[in-house]
């Protein structure tokens, strides 16, 4: 594949050779000449065409403008496919660097464009090519006897449409008009994404009831927090933090260890870590690594809700009005069973021997109880923050029970300060229905094509509208519900055609 490297190098940032990967097939690593180091990799079909494309490095910064980003990307297209005029440029994607450029079919009857397939090239504003991909799969177009209007799509797809009353974040990385401050919103819950042109009930996406729900008032147990974690007597403290007003504690009963990492989202065996707000000495979090050694019998989801809740309300002796619980779902233990089966028949298909090559040594001692340590089946409860009745939107703890011990063994405590939203009136200005009607006067049903997949794994492209904006390019996802605005995605500099 000679002819590939040398059509890459004007591409690259330094000149290169190809070898061939000895992980996949009809895939080449790229590797610097002066250096020897990989820098990418690319990939080619049956047919000896570039389908793939990436550098390593990360992307670097420039000044290069969309115009010429959309020329960069052009050329690159040209270079490597230039037979495949039917592919059209689409859309050209802000991702905050790189920039995404995408080609596509369009289709001669109704002048649409059919996504997901095609050329997607990946610009750096400094003006590098750093990815690119090719996709084609066999795929049909069905054309609809009856179309129905766009004024009788409007009107089905904003039946469907509803609004929750919450306490939103209008974070400016997410929307274009956002101050990143806390709001009273209407928050969009969207039931349907497009409606078919034949009139048909479109595909729901409505969720069943999470199975959130109330927690009754009840006293704060009289056990310290440690004890409600799991800390006894039994456990020695083996250090502490204190850093960015936050305190971290390490604590074990493993006799042989006397040290331990202070990050919480880094596993660590026969530890449990506690962090602690160090001027409230509110606990923050807990992390366990401790090694399952219990054989009694499994606690009921009941119980173990119950220990959630006491150790709510220890923290929190308002945690009826803070929260609302809901429990994570279990899999079914069938299927669990099954899923095991496989696995072990899978294990004893592989043998490890054949897998590790001889100068690939490795002493006993490196494969330590780390590696296969046990830890303990958990029940997962969330604890859905509320202010006043509203929910406090996006901001969910979570609590892990030990199935066996009941045992605390993970918390993960998310509450903004209450400064930022405590404040807030929670009766609207804005009614539901002059909501719905702001969120209707910016929207325009559009005429698009949807995928879906027959039984020969076929793409079949059928006629639906879709939602669009024009006035803001970026969805509405919500009302403020005190002001009556409407508040839009930011897509950046994105372009669509």
């Amino acid at each position: 594949m000679n002819n590939i490297i040398e059509q890459l190098i004007p591409f690259l940032p330094s000149k290169a050779i190809a070898r061939v990967s000895e992980y996949e097939e009809m895939t080449f690593d790229i590797i610097d000449e002066k250096t020897d180091e990989e820098i990418g990799s690319y990939s080619v079909n049956e047919h000896g065409e570039l389908v793939s494309f990436s550098l390593f490095d990360e992307t670097t910064q420039g000044d290069v403008v969309k115009d010429e980003i959309a020329a960069i990307a052009d050329k690159f297209l040209k270079t490597f496919h230039p037979t495949k005029k039917e592919y059209e440029l689409s859309a050209i994607l802000d991702l905050d660097n790189p920039y995404m450029v995408v080609y596509e079919k369009r289709d001669e009857t109704y002048g649409l464009f059919l996504h997901s397939m095609g050329f997607v090239v990946s610009v750096s504003s400094a003006g590098q090519v750093t990815q690119f991909h090719y996709s084609e799969e066999e795929y049909e177009i069905q054309n609809d006897d009856h179309v129905i209007t766009k004024e009788e799509a409007l009107k089905q797809y904003i039946n469907q449409l509803d609004f929750a009353l919450t306490i939103e974040h209008y974070d400016h990385e997410v929307y274009k008009n956002g101050d990143s401050l806390y709001h009273l919103s209407y928050s969009l819950i969207e039931h349907i994404t497009d409606v078919p042109v034949d009139g048909s009930d479109p595909f729901s996406i409505r969720e069943e009831n999470k199975g959130e729900c109330n927690i009754p008032l009840q006293d704060p147990p009289n056990k310290s927090v440690y004890e409600l974690v799991g800390i006894t007597s039994e456990y020695r403290l083996l250090d502490s933090l204190k850093e960015e007003g936050k305190k971290t504690e390490v604590w074990t009963k493993n006799k042989l260890l006397d040290s331990g990492s202070f990050e919480m989202d880094e596993p660590e065996n026969h530890v449990v870590k506690l962090k602690f707000d160090e001027q409230t000495e509110s606990l923050l979090g807990v992390f366990s690594g401790e090694e399952f050694e219990n054989d009694g019998e499994e606690i009921c989801l009941e119980d173990a809700k119950k220990h959630a809740i006491d150790f709510m309300f220890k923290l929190f002796p308002d945690a009826n009005e803070r929260f609302h619980i809901e429990v994570l779902e279990e899999f079914d233990d069938e299927e669990e069973f099954e899923d095991e089966e496989m696995d072990d028949e899978s294990e004893d298909e592989f043998d490890l021997d054949d897998y590790f090559e001889e100068d690939f040594d490795i002493e006993d001692e490196d494969l330590d109880e780390e590696e296969y340590i046990e830890h303990e089946q958990t029940y997962t409860f969330y604890f859905h923050l509320y202010h006043q009745g509203i929910r406090v939107d996006q901001h969910v703890s979570t609590l892990d029970i030990g199935k066996f011990t009941g045992k605390i063994t993970s918390f993960d405590l998310d509450i903004p300060a209450p400064e930022l939203y405590t404040h807030l009136l929670t009766s609207p200005k804005i009614s539901y229905d002059e909501a719905k009607g702001i969120y209707k006067n910016q929207l325009e049903m559009e005429l698009v094509f949807t995928r879906d997949y027959d039984e020969n794994e076929k793409a079949i492209y059928k006629l639906s509208y879709s939602p669009s904006f024009p006035a803001t390019v970026g969805h509405v996802r919500a009302i403020d519900a005190m002001t009556g605005e409407a508040m839009f995605v930011d897509v950046g500099d994105a372009t669509f055609l």
